[in-house]
């Protein structure tokens, strides 16, 4: 006699991931490509090398990307759009340093894929990133900065867009030159060592744009 079985949930369809499962693999996906592209660049990271590293089979990539142009997409919006999130509600330019070294070090990768593949000539990621991404990030920055130095003594030579830069560099090197750095001081970039650098920065940056 056959055994009726009890009504229950549909399986899904094999190959059809679960919504679940379909969020944790874009994930994975997504945090592969970015690790991979600051390492190895955009040319050097294949599908089945991502696929790889995020755990999932090569066929994952172009189910959840419909082309390679909707990962790169997907990796700039990881990059920038969690720091673009938490700008709005910055106070003050100390908030705004420490909010920035703290995106930066859960993404210590960030800077080297920039160099790579945005501000290298001929980047791959550099016409999207001009297009999406520069002008909210810089927009956002420099408003910030605007609002916080209006109560300060100001040099004349003050000028708000090159100080965005400059400010901006100065947080994102200590990330860029980690490797040469620690081969040749010795010394390893603890959280401790950026977290100098980051109040430094502060420092060097106040004073240099104040009056006095």
């Amino acid at each position: 006699m056959a055994i009726s079985k009890k009504p229950g949930k549909s399986r899904p369809r094999p190959g059809r991931p679960t919504l679940l499962q379909g969020i944790d693999a874009r994930a994975a996906i997504i945090e592969a490509a970015c690790l991979l592209f600051a390492r190895h660049g955009i040319k050097g990271s294949s599908n089945k090398l991502i696929a790889a590293n995020a755990g999932v089979t090569a066929a994952m990539i172009p189910y959840y990307f419909s082309n390679r142009a909707a990962l790169y997409t997907a990796v700039l919006e990881a990059c920038f759009t969690p720091l673009c999130a938490g700008l709005p509600e910055i106070k003050s330019l100390p908030q705004l340093v420490h909010y920035f070294h703290q995106h930066l070090s859960s993404r210590p990768w960030l800077p080297l894929l920039m160099i790579r593949e945005v501000l290298t000539p001929g980047g791959l990621l550099l016409p999207l990133f001009l297009k999406k991404f520069a002008p909210q990030v810089f927009g956002c920055f420099r408003q910030v900065l605007t609002r916080q130095v209006q109560p300060l003594k100001l040099r004349k030579n003050f000028d708000i867009d090159r100080h965005v830069v400059l400010l901006m560099g100065m947080m994102v090197y200590p990330f860029m030159s980690m490797g040469v750095a620690q081969n040749l001081t010795g010394r390893k970039f603890d959280n401790n060592m950026l977290a100098g650098f980051r109040d430094d920065a502060l420092k060097l940056f106040l004073k240099g744009i104040t009056a006095g």
